[in-house]
């Protein structure tokens, strides 16, 4: 083995296994669990493919060490977005195409890991969903024998009937954010190796014009055929990224109109997103985007 891989992977397991302690152990920082597939990555693209496995073996082991096997296998489940990631960037792939590769293979995975976890009796959506049931049971508690607890039991059941059906695409948008967050990290980490290439500006970002349509037979087919929760997933997918296209557009607009900073407008943008009447206005101008490409007319 060559020694200047064993250090670098040495390094990147190291790396690894801080993030996964800090994400394990300082509750606010939790969300950085989800960024050890970047250094798995950095072995695989600067090594191969027996580095990165042994990597991920190696940060399975200290995890479960220091923390416990759920949260083990769970960091070996995402390092497997890193090995994923890193063998599609070595085989020269474009940006685009290594994430969505990545994100339907791990799509597929975790699928997988969700029967095979089925079989050995633990079933993660129902104890999803019973952990909802519990938090709003408790919330109820807050509420009882007040005039206000019926109109909240209300509520919280409907929220969580909501949860069931759309369960799927939440676990594909969570997929996504996960595996666009790491490439994005990835290409800045590895920029001066000239090895993994940038997404395009975000500004740039555009919905198939295929999908244009797919939404609005799945819209029509959802209020005058039957609500299905096919219908409710897809439109649920599509309504994200048409949001996200219509954002984009919006960016695209300030900094070529108006020379706006990135600063700026990333404010604006967060503050459209958060917004539920701007939000509903992102996602048609998306649809309109997607259909008739605004930039040619800007």
């Amino acid at each position: 083995m060559d020694s200047k891989n064993i250090a670098n992977a040495a390094i990147m397991i190291a790396m690894a296994v801080i993030i996964v302690l800090v994400g394990a152990y300082v509750p606010p920082l939790f969300f950085i669990l989800f960024f050890v597939p970047v250094p798995i990555s950095i072995v695989f693209i600067r090594s191969d493919l027996l580095y990165g496995i042994l990597s991920t073996i190696l940060v399975f082991i200290a995890t479960f060490l220091f923390t416990d096997i759920i949260t083990a296998s769970i960091v070996a489940v995402i390092s497997a977005i890193g090995i994923i990631m890193g063998y599609l960037i070595r085989k020269g792939n474009a940006p685009r195409d290594v994430v969505i590769e990545t994100g339907a293979i791990s799509l597929v995975g975790f699928v997988g890991l969700l029967y095979i976890l089925k079989i050995f009796g633990i079933n993660v959506i129902n104890s999803i969903l019973n952990d909802y049931t519990q938090i709003g049971n408790e919330v109820l508690t807050l509420y009882k024998n007040t005039p206000n607890e019926a109109a909240i039991r209300s509520m919280i059941n409907y929220m969580i009937d909501t949860i069931k059906i759309l369960l799927p695409s939440i676990f594909v948008i969570m997929i996504a954010i996960v595996v666009v967050a790491n490439y994005m990290l990835l290409s800045r980490i590895m920029t001066k190796d000239q090895k993994v290439k940038r997404l395009p500006p975000f500004m740039f970002w555009r919905m198939p014009y295929m999908t244009g349509w797919i939404f609005i037979g799945a819209l029509l087919y959802q209020y005058f055929v039957n609500s299905s929760i096919v219908a409710s997933n897809l439109l649920l997918l599509l309504s994200i990224g048409f949001t996200i296209s219509g954002l984009s557009y919006v960016k695209y607009f300030m900094t070529k109109r108006f020379n706006f900073s990135s600063a700026i407008s990333n404010f604006i943008l967060l503050a459209l997103f958060l917004f539920p009447v701007t939000f509903s206005l992102m996602t048609l101008l998306g649809v309109i985007d997607t259909s008739m490409n605004l930039r040619k007319f800007t």
